[in-house]
């Protein structure tokens, strides 16, 4: 029996003996074509010797002889006919089966060339033949291969029932075997997995169809499947780790949008089990908050567009957990077991940060408007600090023009109103920083609350004149006590007084009520003036806030006015708000302020009497880097019938003190070579300045500036300028010690 060893068997020398060697087909042509022509030529005889054809020939007068010679001719020609039709068939044969030998040897080359093992069996599953493969894969030789039943090669790896019925089915019902797998322990090479295929092998005409069977060895190739198996599983664990783990829910959706599986902060923050979630599409979860056309058709595009929804907001009263602002994001996600791919929905809640953000975009607003604000402070206080100093230099060149005295005594007050606005605008702006920093202390103390109206009306008074306003103060006829502290008191009712003077066209009307209102006084400072709009009134009392900033109306003022009398109240424990009807209806603010009970004994404000008493003191150094000042305040002390000297930097006056022997020093801060604190330290040190009586006089008023002053040895601490009551308060040793 033929089989394949190495190499094929047929070979090319073998073809010219084929008619020598002839086949079975061969031989039915040449006996068909033989039979043929002996048909052929009985057939003829036949017809000659019959009497149609004798009938025939007596009426052509043929004669017997020339008939036997005509039949047995073409007997002849039927013989030489039925040769040349063998011959020619012979031929044509020859030359398929030719063909065929040379397809067949074509088809053993690919065999034997072809790296996968294969058999060929026939009807009862016995090996006919074998490709080189085969034997190179298992080790086997044709011996132990060839004619043996397929089920009895090798330690018996084919003896399986289902493979030996699938194979004897093939031939019969015309099936085939595909990808029939086998893992076994064979005899030469160990442990494999092979995978068999087989179907019918159709031989020539005379010939039995026979079984071809292709085994694949696969082992590798499913040791690494199972590996990517492995790596897929532990993906997919470890990406469900992450899942679980992350804060942010997930959602794991399929192509329509169905629930596939959720992450455990998604049950967590949306307060809902997977019996109601998982198999269920995601429009309809919960109350439908995820049912947005927008959204559905995103999501619906995300497989097979491979989109991305990126930043999706949705804002919705939840069902459990109440109204929610969420951020979704949604990415196309390949399940690694199986490829299968799905949608990864991520939902962040932004409701925190989407409150902070607008809180930020509020603070970014406030910021701008502070800013602006700032802006126009800076330019109102350039023109009101520049508005006093016009009249202040007419009143000098007035002076210096003329020795009338009433025009030098109305120059003077001229300058004495307008110094005063002055200073009330720098204070106004330290009264700002302090409140900024809370380093403002009240000096409460009981006071009686017609005594503060008095003397704010009086400062008010000459601005309520220069108008031509007409001024109504009613306050009740029994004393109301008060807490307070006096001169903050006063500045209060006086920046309301001052404001509806201001505000209110010349000739108008403003009035002060006070009434007592149960345990509390209510005092309410109102004008018939500009009003203020409803869009301004939330604003009224925030810093640099002004009612009417345009051009026509130039009246003074920076806008902190109300800001501090809001502040002033609250740290006295009350409450100030505005009433306005609206514009050109005028304006009224009510001040609210607990009554002190007539048998309360308010705290001692202690350190009013800070020092000894001067007026006797005829020896005074005045110490300051600004010649003018020095000198202006030099003269005024002569005039009081003091001694004087001047320094004007510390080095000279640490020299002029230790020559004159001052009984008192007013000493500035900021001078040149050494400064006022150094300077105070240094006189401390020295034995006759032990118990001299330095005071700064200094334009630093800050906290800590007076605090540096205290610790630097000086017996208090003013700002400029010093107005003569005070420098007299201070000669008379009337003066708070530094603190």
């Amino acid at each position: 029996m033929d089989h394949w060893v190495g190499r094929t068997q047929h070979r090319p020398a073998e073809r010219a003996n084929a008619p020598h060697n002839m086949t079975t087909s061969k031989k039915l042509w040449l006996g068909f074509g033989t039979l043929a022509v002996v048909l052929v030529l009985a057939g003829l005889e036949t017809f000659l010797r019959s009497g149609a054809f004798g009938s025939m020939a007596q009426a052509t007068e043929v004669a017997p002889q020339q008939l036997d010679r005509l039949a047995a001719f073409l007997l002849l020609v039927g013989g030489a006919v039925a040769v040349v039709t063998t011959i020619v068939i012979s031929r044509a044969i020859a030359k398929a089966e030719r063909h065929v030998e040379d397809a067949r040897t074509f088809a053993d080359s690919i065999v034997e060339t072809v790296r996968e093992p294969l058999l060929v069996l026939d009807g009862e599953l016995r090996v006919v033949r074998v490709n080189r493969a085969f034997y190179q894969t298992f080790k086997v030789t044709p011996a132990e291969t060839v004619s043996s039943l397929l089920y009895k090669v090798g330690n018996g790896q084919w003896d399986i029932l289902e493979l030996r019925t699938l194979l004897e089915e093939i031939l019969p019902q015309h099936t085939e075997v595909h990808d029939f797998e086998v893992v076994h322990i064979f005899e030469h090479i160990g442990k494999k997995t092979m995978l068999l295929n087989a179907r019918r092998l159709i031989q020539a005409i005379d010939q039995a169809p026979l079984i071809l069977l292709a085994i694949e060895d696969i082992t590798e190739r499913k040791r690494l499947e199972d590996e990517l198996h492995q790596v897929a599983t532990e993906i997919h664990e470890y990406t469900a780790s992450i899942v679980a783990t992350v804060r942010e829910p997930l959602l794991v959706l399929d192509a329509d949008l169905r629930v596939q599986s959720a992450s455990r902060s998604f049950y967590e923050n949306f307060r809902v089990t997977p019996e109601g979630t998982e198999n269920r599409l995601l429009y309809e979860l919960g109350n439908r908050q995820w049912d947005i056309p927008a959204l559905r058709r995103l999501l619906e595009e995300v497989l097979p567009q491979e989109n991305q929804v990126n930043d999706f907001s949705v804002e919705h009263e939840f069902e459990h957990i109440g109204k929610k602002t969420m951020l979704l994001n949604a990415r196309r996600l390949i399940r690694a077991t199986d490829q299968t791919p799905l949608i990864l929905l991520a939902i962040e809640d932004i409701t925190e940060r989407s409150r902070l953000e607008d809180e930020l975009r509020q603070i970014a607003a406030a910021m701008s408007e502070a800013d602006r604000r700032k802006n126009e402070f800076l330019a109102l206080l350039a023109h009101e600090l520049r508005n006093p100093l016009a009249p202040i230099r007419s009143a000098v060149q007035l002076m210096q023009l003329t020795n009338d005295p009433e025009a030098n005594k109305a120059a003077t007050g001229i300058v004495e109103r307008q110094v005063d606005q002055m200073v009330r605008l720098v204070d106004d702006l330290l009264d700002v920083s302090r409140i900024s920093r809370g380093k403002i202390e009240l000096r409460k103390q009981r006071i009686d609350l017609a005594s503060i109206v008095k003397q704010a009306v009086e400062d008010t008074r000459p601005l309520v004149t220069s108008m031509g306003h007409e001024l109504t103060v009613t306050i009740p006829p029994e004393p109301v006590f008060l807490n307070a502290d006096r001169t903050r008191l006063i500045q209060v009712l006086g920046n309301l007084l001052n404001n509806a003077c201001k505000f209110t066209d010349m000739g108008g009307r403003i009035s002060l009520a006070v009434e007592v209102m149960g345990e509390e006084v209510v005092i309410s400072v109102g004008d018939n003036g500009i009003g203020i709009a409803a869009a301004q009134l939330p604003t009224i009392f925030e810093m640099f806030v002004q009612a009417d900033t345009s051009m026509e109306r130039s009246v003074s003022g920076l806008g902190i006015g109300l800001a501090l009398v809001k502040n002033m109240v609250e740290m006295h424990g009350g409450t100030i708000e505005v009433r306005s009807y609206g514009l050109g209806r005028g304006s009224m603010f009510v001040v609210r302020m607990a009554i002190m009970d007539s048998t309360t004994i308010a705290p001692s404000l202690g350190g009013v009497d800070g020092g000894p008493d001067l007026t006797s003191a005829q020896r005074i150094l005045v110490v300051d880097d600004n010649v003018d000042a020095a000198l202006m305040l030099e003269r005024l002390l002569q005039l009081n019938g003091k001694q004087t000297r001047v320094a004007h930097n510390g080095l000279d006056a640490l020299e002029v003190a230790e020559q004159f022997l001052p009984h008192l020093i007013l000493l500035d801060i900021g001078l040149p070579k050494l400064n006022g604190y150094e300077v105070c330290k240094r006189i401390r040190q020295q034995p006759w300045g032990k118990d001299m009586v330095v005071i700064a006089l200094t334009g630093w008023g800050q906290e800590d500036d007076r605090k540096r002053s205290k610790e630097a040895g000086f017996n208090a601490h003013f700002v400029k300028p010093l107005e003569r009551a005070a420098l007299m308060l201070v000669l008379a040793g009337k003066y708070p010690a530094a603190a």
